[in-house]
């Protein structure tokens, strides 16, 4: 792979598992809502279709805003519906592991888990590799 290709990558994750029941909850209250408004009226009601609709985009929000960005020998961790996002210095980074549904990794102020793919889990031990081999090569 190029210099240039390893530079900038995105995964998308998934928070742990508390954090990931707190927020998938709130995205099926709106399915719950919806459902619920739909068996109350027997007639197609906007306010459902309006639910089903909000649901979706919820669904596509978690899913697609969560990313971890490799840029400029930098992990990037876009976090849903917040502004300041996680920049951690790869150098910074003490110990990055596999675990069976994701990865660990601890750097100077603390440690956090995410949900991975196990192909993307495998792509980001090889970026994070070939960073650190082209930065000790560059040394």
């Amino acid at each position: 792979m190029s210099d240039t290709q390893s530079s900038k990558s995105r995964f998308y994750y998934q928070p742990t598992f508390l954090a990931s029941i707190s927020s998938w909850s709130w995205a099926l209250l709106i399915l719950v809502m919806g459902v619920i408004f739909w068996l109350e009226v027997t007639h197609f009601n906007w306010i459902t279709a309006l639910f089903f609709i909000l649901f979706i985009v919820v669904l596509l929000v978690q899913g697609l805003t969560r990313t971890i960005l490799i840029q400029d020998h930098q992990l990037i961790i876009n976090r849903t519906l917040q502004k300041n996002w996680l920049v951690i210095n790869i150098s910074d980074l003490r110990s990055l592991q596999a675990t069976k549904t994701g990865i660990k990794f601890i750097y100077n102020s603390g440690s956090r888990r995410f949900y991975l793919t196990k192909k993307q889990r495998q792509q980001l031990f090889q970026t994070i590799g070939e960073i650190n081999k082209n930065h000790e090569v560059n040394k």
